[in-house]
């Protein structure tokens, strides 16, 4: 009689943990998260990856900081099954000393062109809190990213942005762009993230909300999510274009 209660209470258990698993890797859309990497490094100039930036994809494209499985009432899943000392090592930005994930060399390859924070391991770091939440090995999920880099970086919003370098633009420039970029509704889909330094706001990201079963239709308007309401943080005007 014990060993059947014993037998039922795990398999309670296992059933509970299946489920909150299951709960945690539930996610409504995705938001690719690009960053505008000078203005990134104006704050963050002892970065490994800001080091060198002049004559990369970065000094000129919209570049990765990661691609984010998202939930409408905002609670974005986050560390799916992942071991608790790596997310202590993350909390602590120690993000070299996590575990490795099982990317291949050849996709951090690729995935270094679009993603210049790679040398600091922000990969393992968005792998472990985002990317393990995607259902996708990491190979796949990689591969979802720096394709969408890619295309998001051959836009007329990339465009403006690199045209404009060292010069400032306003909110609704760039929110124009983005609609020519991805269809008459793509400000909707799209927040502006600034910070603001002695005086000044930088440009330093640019969010895209999107469809999760319709990547590769990025950039057209098919794969938008236009009602996610994330708020961006750029002023109406003076949105300062850093230089790399």
């Amino acid at each position: 009689m014990l060993s059947k209660l014993i037998k039922a209470s795990v398999a309670i258990c296992v059933s509970i943990l299946v489920s909150v698993a299951a709960q945690a890797q539930s996610y409504d859309f995705v938001l690719l998260a690009a960053s505008w990497q000078p203005g990134f490094c104006v704050t963050h100039s002892s970065k490994p990856e800001c080091q060198n930036l002049k004559g990369t994809y970065a000094a000129t494209h919209l570049s990765l900081h990661g691609l984010w499985p998202n939930a409408y009432d905002g609670n974005h899943p986050q560390y799916c099954n992942v071991p608790q000392k790596d997310i202590d090592l993350d909390a602590s930005s120690a993000w070299c000393s996590m575990d490795s994930y099982g990317a291949s060399s050849s996709t951090l390859s690729v995935l270094s062109t679009y993603m210049p924070g790679v040398q600091s391991c922000l990969d393992k770091h968005e792998w472990f809190k985002h990317g393990s939440c995607s259902t996708k090995t990491a190979d796949n999920y990689w591969g979802d990213a720096s394709s969408l880099s890619n295309r998001l970086g051959q836009t007329a919003l990339n465009t403006l942005i690199a045209n404009n370098i060292g010069k400032t633009l306003s909110r609704s420039q760039l929110l124009a762009a983005a609609n020519t970029s991805f269809g008459s509704s793509g400000s909707s889909a799209v927040s502006l993230k600034c910070t603001k330094t002695n005086g000044v706001s930088y440009l330093t990201e640019v969010w895209v909300n999107l469809n999760k079963n319709n990547l590769s239709q990025f950039p057209a308007s098919t794969s938008l999510v236009t009602n996610a309401n994330v708020a961006g943080t750029c002023p109406s005007t003076n949105i300062f274009i850093a230089k790399p």
